[in-house]
């Protein structure tokens, strides 16, 4: 029942908030639903993740209201519900227009986020899936920088090109359970679909969630939606939505077509390398910091989905690991980022520089951020990226060398990036700029708190997800050896 709580809060609130006029009021009543919110998605680590919550719904569908977790779900869970406090508190102390409408949206959107990692079948698991694009529509439409229109609707299309890809997917699979169909992931996962279906099945669902996460070539809508989208909606897209792809691959791919899985192993992880070291260049070339940031995030995201498809238990736990890395790291920097804008009236990095000399502990905070960016030894991303070299490591010495490259690229072009704003001499044109004010330290401090204990002890979240890393590794190692190379 706990799990329906979680679920109904943010949207409650939302519709709750429709209705209030006071801005103060409004994002009070927001972050207090995601505060909450967030203290019972931390209570199901105690609890036995069998716990879930059914209810009949379309009956002559076969499909139920079930929703449920593993360890999986339970990462993704935390992670929403530990960011979206702190994007709620992004806004906090700053004047917005349509407070009521832009925080509703807000908690609608974490609600449909809550309930994908939830769904226990694929038709519900769809609905939430679509769900979460409509409000992010809107926040980007409505509250976006230049040229939001265009960018906007770039970013739907291409997002409902993708759900339209799963919504095959998921069609094609309803047709092949036996006699009353349904959607359930558990009978998904015991269909005997022949090898030859599973191979191109494969790219039908895949190409739905690498448009999501997204992943080189289907990369073109996240750098310009980034660079438009206001500091709260990048914040929702870049620290989980992208996740939910990943997520999407790992319900729907690994139990379902593990024969399609093994056949294109190696050319995802391919794909994804190039993408690794595409977005680190193209990183390294932006005079805008948050065009280098999307294009950060995209190395990161690459990376991951390499080590999804290495199938190897060091890799998939780095993948898990990172995934909360990532998400807590991009948006602190993200805030960051937000300030520099604010104090500098520009986002351009030719026209920073010596902020440090005016604002000195918004200098060391944001280089402990950008330290946890690049995989500083004690920092969470260093976990999450050795795990992951070493799993790239395993299969092949070629993969963990390309995969490596992305930690000294990330490096160059973030230390570059911090030289660039924060050291040398003020530019005059820069003006008067103050140092951070407590709202910025209570939200930055517990983000890089987070950044620095996890790389220092990550055994909890490991613990957390090692009954399902070995659930996977133990259904696809054995397919390694059943299919033939791919042609030369």
């Amino acid at each position: 029942m706990i799990v329906l709580i979680i679920l109904l809060i943010p949207f409650i609130t939302g519709l709750l908030l429709l209705l209030v006029r006071n801005a103060v009021a409004v994002k009070r009543a927001a972050l207090a639903s995601s505060v909450v919110n967030f203290l019972l998605t931390f209570s199901l680590v105690f609890t036995v993740p069998v716990s879930g919550y059914t209810a009949n719904w379309i009956n002559f569908l076969g499909v139920e209201f079930a929703l449920g977790y593993d360890g999986i779900s339970l990462v993704m869970l935390l992670l929403t519900g530990l960011l979206f406090p702190f994007i709620i508190m992004t806004g906090m102390k700053r004047d917005q227009p349509q407070v009521s409408l832009l925080y509703a949206l807000i908690l609608f959107t974490q609600a449909a986020l809550i309930g994908v990692f939830l769904a226990q079948n694929a038709f519900l698991f769809y609905v939430f899936w679509e769900l979460t694009l409509i409000p992010l529509y809107f926040i980007l439409l409505l509250w976006g920088g230049e040229c939001r229109r265009n960018v906007t609707f770039k970013f739907f299309i291409y997002t409902l090109t993708g759900s339209l890809f799963l919504l095959f997917g998921i069609i094609f699979l309803y047709h092949l359970t036996p006699g009353m169909h349904t959607t359930d992931f558990s009978v998904f996962s015991k269909l005997n679909i022949p090898a030859g279906t599973q191979v191109w099945l494969f790219w039908v669902l895949f190409i739905a969630f690498a448009i999501k996460m997204p992943v080189f070539p289907f990369h073109t809508w996240q750098p310009s939606t980034y660079t438009i989208a206001p500091t709260q909606g990048v914040m929702i897209l870049a620290g989980v939505m992208t996740k939910m792809g990943i997520y999407g691959a790992l319900r729907f791919l690994f139990p379902i077509i593990p024969l399609g899985v093994v056949y294109w192993q190696n050319t995802v992880i391919i794909l994804s390398l190039i993408g690794v070291i595409y977005a680190s260049v193209i990183a390294f070339r932006q005079t805008n910091i948050i065009r280098l940031i999307a294009f950060s995030s995209m190395a990161h995201i690459s990376l991951m989905v390499a080590a999804m498809f290495v199938l190897n238990y060091y890799a998939l736990q780095g993948l898990l690991f990172q995934v909360l890395s990532h998400g807590v790291t991009i948006v602190a920097l993200f805030y960051i980022v937000m300030l520099i804008e604010e104090k500098t009236a520009t986002l351009q990095l030719p026209q920073m520089g010596g902020i440090k000399l005016q604002a000195p502990n918004m200098a060391i905070l944001f280089l402990m951020v950008v330290l946890g960016s690049v995989a500083l030894p004690l920092t969470a991303g260093f976990v999450g990226e050795f795990l992951i070299i070493t799993g790239l490591f395993h299969q092949s010495i070629w993969f963990a060398l390309f995969g490596g490259i992305t930690m000294i690229l990330g490096a160059i072009y973030m230390l570059y990036a911090y030289q660039r704003v924060m050291l040398g001499d003020k530019k005059p044109a820069l003006g008067t700029i103050t140092d951070l004010s407590r709202h910025d330290y209570f939200l930055l401090i517990p983000l890089i708190t987070i950044i620095f204990g996890l790389g220092i002890y990550p055994q909890p979240v490991f613990d957390l997800v090692e009954a399902s890393v070995k659930s996977m590794q133990d259904l696809l190692l054995p397919l390694a050896g059943s299919l033939p190379a791919l042609p030369q």
